[in-house]
């Protein structure tokens, strides 16, 4: 796969074009300031650095921290916890949601698609390719603003002064979909089948129509119930085009971590990826900076732990301000000793049952408690036992569990971490004040962390760093849950066991019903997919078709995993014992509320309904 060079330096192309209209004389009085429009639209190259330059609006699906910690996936403070609590918490207010005021970027995009159709430099074949482009990026800009709130103000021509511009946003979330996957479908046709990174092909575009797909399945019918037939055409495209996807020689990546640091940036399973280099790019400017601690020696001996780092300096010194809560770990399988060809929950196994003592009582001279705090669950390694509670969360797990956790005792950036009580990266130091930076869950990402960051992780240290926004694993899932919602059981198992077996390294799943295939698909789909800016978005579509994607409850119900309360696990020294706790951690993180009334949307910003009344109506509840 050839890298986008050409995107990475579109700024550097404006600035020669900026120069070489200066050559004209220094008498010529036009503004040398901007680029003529003729020049911009002359030829295909020019053209195309218009074009580069609106790719930013697809960092509104890069991996990272995005949408993860509205839910418990990851557990947030500061910042990341602010950006999150008014959603969570449900305190979100109608003038507060944003996202609705996409014009800018559809103006981009409507100018690529009407100046290179009108241009006289350009030629038909490549007209063809470059309005295609346009209208993948004016889908995937409306697409962003249809997930928050259904509708859009759509827009399919360069609006001028004399032009209305009192437009209406569409009547209902599926006028808006039609017209995303109209454009989607335009892509798909005519753009290229070759794979430049950083840069839409016919399989970037096939492979977003089939969650746009699903997405606009779950809210036909809205606010009334979803009705989701086997038979809807929306199901067969999702198929269709998850098959153009498969016809474009991507293959699903054998180790799973290394599509997501500097490993395999460029992994054949990469459909579509946001490329940044070191010579613009620091660690301040990349989700590592809030992924990674603050800790030194000196804190360690604060906190009694143990080991010390070897590096005599400050090694990691960022600002982590999120980390993979247990409610996300206990989604990690371990394979079973006395039954390989099952996996199950990590407490569920039979190494657990016959090593764990859960009605054990702990003293706090082992582990201890914080105010606000409760314990759930907890237990203690049985006498004469082998196991530790390291042996049992990590031998046979899920392989994704190591590539993108950082947990108790992990080998990392040649340092061992250690996150049980007096460890060198445990939570007590933050509880204590022997350090802020760390994390709140004794738990730390390692997806989408580069582990050749030079000299040290500090904000101005320069890096390489790109984004996952699409890839063969996301589509193979797409799939799946297509197959499901047409009852198709065999093909929905088969899809999902692509990423399970492949990525997970785990045995296959052997549902039996729909219902227990659902409960696999949502598990794996939430593993496999963490920090990709889905969980979110798939909770609300699962919840919006109900039945047995929602644990049986009717469309449009509560969604439980957005009101579960987030738990962190506590090992002791030791590692003999555990216990689970719930509390606050971080201000209100303990309060999750789903109004199922107005939740399924976020409003359309109200000053905006209040300046022009054709935005309205507001959506329900809000």
């Amino acid at each position: 796969m050839k890298i986008n060079i050409k995107l990475m330096v579109s700024l550097a192309i404006t600035g020669t074009l900026f120069f070489s209209a200066c050559k004209k004389g220094v008498l010529d009085t036009e503004p040398f300031n901007k680029i003529p429009e003729e020049t911009v639209w002359n030829n295909k190259a020019n053209a195309e650095t218009f074009i580069f330059s609106t790719y930013g609006l697809v960092g509104d699906y890069a991996s990272g921290a995005q949408t993860d910690p509205y839910t418990l996936n990851s557990l947030g403070f500061d910042d990341i916890y602010g950006g999150a609590a008014t959603v969570f918490n449900e305190r979100m207010e109608r003038n507060t949601a944003g996202n609705f005021n996409n014009w800018s970027t559809i103006r981009r995009c409507n100018q690529i698609i009407t100046q290179v159709a009108a241009s006289s430099g350009i030629s038909e074949d490549d007209k063809k390719a470059l309005i295609a482009e346009g209208k993948f990026l004016r889908a995937l800009s409306y697409y962003s603003v249809a997930r928050r709130t259904g509708r859009i103000v759509w827009i399919d021509k360069v609006l001028t002064p004399e032009d209305n511009l009192l437009l209406p946003a569409t009547a209902n979330p599926s006028e808006s979909y039609q017209l995303i996957i109209k454009d989607l479908e335009d892509a798909v046709a005519a753009l290229p089948t070759t794979k430049v990174a950083g840069r839409a092909n016919k399989y970037t575009a096939a492979a977003f129509l089939t969650e746009v797909c699903l997405a606009a399945l779950a809210y036909e019918n809205y606010p009334a119930a979803a009705n989701v037939s086997p038979s809807n055409p929306l199901l067969d495209k999702v198929i269709a085009n998850g098959q153009i996807v498969i016809s474009g020689g991507y293959a699903l990546e054998n180790n799973y971590g290394a599509m997501f640091n500097s490993e395999n940036p460029l992994s054949s399973e990469t459909i579509f990826g946001i490329y940044r280099k070191s010579t613009n790019t620091s660690l301040s400017g990349t989700p590592m900076q809030l992924m990674i601690p603050n800790m030194n020696n000196d804190r360690v001996k604060q906190n009694q732990g143990s080991p010390l780092f070897v590096a005599t300096n400050t090694v990691f010194e960022a600002w982590v301000q999120h980390g993979p809560t247990q409610n996300l770990a206990d989604d990690y399988l371990v394979i079973d000793q006395a039954n390989p060809t099952k996996a199950l929950p990590w407490n569920q196994t039979s190494q657990y049952l016959a090593a764990v003592d859960e009605t054990a009582v702990i003293p706090t001279t082992m582990i201890r408690k914080a105010g606000g705090e409760s314990s759930v669950k907890s237990g203690m390694i049985r006498p004469g036992s082998t196991e530790t509670i390291w042996t049992l969360t990590n031998r046979g797990r899920d392989a994704r569990w190591a590539a993108s956790i950082i947990s108790d005792s992990t080998k990392f950036y040649g340092e061992t971490i250690t996150t049980g009580l007096r460890g060198n990266a445990d939570r007590w130091i933050k509880i204590d004040g022997t350090g802020y930076y760390l994390s709140l869950t004794n738990l730390y990402w390692r997806k989408g962390v580069y582990e050749n960051v030079s000299p040290r992780y500090i904000s101005s240290s320069p890096t390489d760093y790109h984004y996952v926004v699409s890839r063969l694993g996301r589509v193979y899932l797409n799939m799946a849950e297509a197959y499901l919602l047409k009852g198709d059981l065999a093909n929905a198992v088969s899809n999902f066991n692509k990423t399970r077996v492949t990525h997970g390294k785990l045995p296959a799943s052997t549902a039996v019903s729909i219902a227990e295939a659902w409960t696999d698909y949502k598990r794996e789909r939430r593993i496999d997919l963490v920090l990709e800016n889905d969980y979110y978005w798939s909770l609300l579509r699962w919840g919006r078709y109900g039945g047995d994607a929602n644990y049986g409850k009717p469309s449009g119900d509560k969604i439980p995993e957005l009101e579960q309360l987030p738990s962190v696990m506590d090992i002791s020294k030791d590692r003999k014992a555990f216990s689970i706790v719930q509390g606050p951690f971080f201000s209100s993180n303990n309060i999750r509320v789903f109004d199922k009334s107005r939740r399924y949307l976020f409003p359309i910003t109200q000053g905006l309904i209040d300046q022009n009344p054709k935005f309205g109506p507001q959506n329900p509840g809000w």
